[in-house]
């Protein structure tokens, strides 16, 4: 009961506070980035500081989910869109059961022209578009940093996200990766493929040829052991979807994601070519819930293959209800940057089933 209460105060400090950052920093000239690179300056200061222990959360002991032979001690875990080590630790420390780091590419990129990320409403709810258009580091300098104690010490699952222009690239990176982490002491690794990102200027890359895709989970395979999960976009035709559910139960140790951010033209969503550098982006917040569980319910209907559900999922019921139709896990993102708070609150509802 204490630690639910002190949840729900400190649910509310972090949303009265961010709508404050957001109000000052964001809306002359409109541009939600200046307001995140704060946020996640003031996060690191917490996060090296015994002010990180307001943030931590124990996970009830009978919510566990698995993957395979991965463990996750709940089945909430963050989705693909962060990279900095106290964004991961600190979702970690209020009770994430697993973190992924966002897409790897092999070369450094800076992404999309200023402004890319924006508050939105959709259908009447509040929402995030954005084209960040995969900002990295590139594959080098992600293998010299990403893995450190104060992520490994909780002993959770990590995946690492990877991307690229063509399939050669994806190889390239997962070769790199994988070599690396062979190197290691810690083996809590999963991968996810990101195969349509609605954040390059075609929007898809691997799900427009599923046979190339294919070739490449192959070669993975013969590469690596460890669990790989491809990760679709709510855009892709039911029928798509099928084909690759086709391809993963070929191939063992896999998994689909469904999904990534929807796209959606700027438009819109009252967004100006002032307000937006591109004419669309990827769209993430509760509107995508619907659609998640609807492929949710279309796959596990027809194949015996584990699901991630991302999209949309914002409360227990959210939760409660993919778990209910099939899923394995569910990813968050919106809901970790507006109430990390909520992932405690999550995980005692779910405990108390």
């Amino acid at each position: 009961m204490l630690n639910n209460l002190r949840a729900k105060i400190l649910s509310f400090q972090f949303k009265s506070i961010r709508r404050f950052v957001i109000f000052f920093l964001s809306k002359i000239p409109k541009d939600l980035e200046r307001a995140i690179i704060f946020g996640d300056s003031l996060n690191h200061l917490i996060m090296i500081t015994p002010l990180r222990y307001l943030f931590k959360f124990s996970i009830p002991s009978n919510i566990k989910a698995s993957l395979y032979d991965l463990e996750f001690e709940s089945p909430l875990i963050s989705a693909s869109f962060k990279d900095d080590i106290s964004s991961l630790l600190q979702w970690q420390l209020v009770g994430i059961g697993g973190v992924t780091y966002k897409t790897v590419l092999k070369s450094p990129s800076v992404g999309n022209l200023r402004p890319r990320i924006q508050e939105v409403r959709y259908k009447g709810d509040y929402a995030i578009l954005n084209s960040l258009g995969l900002p990295t580091k590139g594959v080098k300098k992600f293998i010299s940093s990403f893995v450190s104690k104060k992520m490994t010490n909780f002993n959770r699952p990590i995946g690492i996200s990877i991307g690229g222009k063509n399939p050669e690239e994806y190889f390239e990176v997962f070769k790199e990766i994988e070599h690396h982490l062979n190197s290691l002491n810690y083996a809590h690794f999963f991968y996810e493929i990101n195969i349509s990102c609605p954040n390059t200027s075609d929007g898809k890359c691997l799900s427009d040829d599923l046979e190339n895709l294919k070739e490449l989970l192959l070669k993975f395979r013969n590469t690596s052991s460890r669990i790989i999960v491809v990760k679709v976009s709510p855009d892709s035709p039911d029928n798509d979807i099928i084909e690759i559910c086709n391809i993963l139960v070929q191939i063992p140790t896999t998994a689909i994601n469904i999904g990534n951010s929807k796209y959606v033209r700027a438009d819109k969503v009252g967004l100006s070519s002032k307000s937006f550098s591109m004419d669309g982006g990827g769209l993430s917040g509760k509107n995508l819930y619907g659609n998640t569980l609807r492929l949710v319910k279309l796959v596990s209907s027809k194949y015996d293959i584990p699901i991630i559900a991302t999209g949309g999922v914002s409360s227990y019921d959210n939760v409660r209800e993919l778990l209910d139709n099939g899923a394995s896990l569910t990813g968050v993102a919106t809901l970790l940057v507006t109430d990390p708070f909520q992932i405690p609150l999550i995980n005692h509802r779910l405990s108390s089933d």
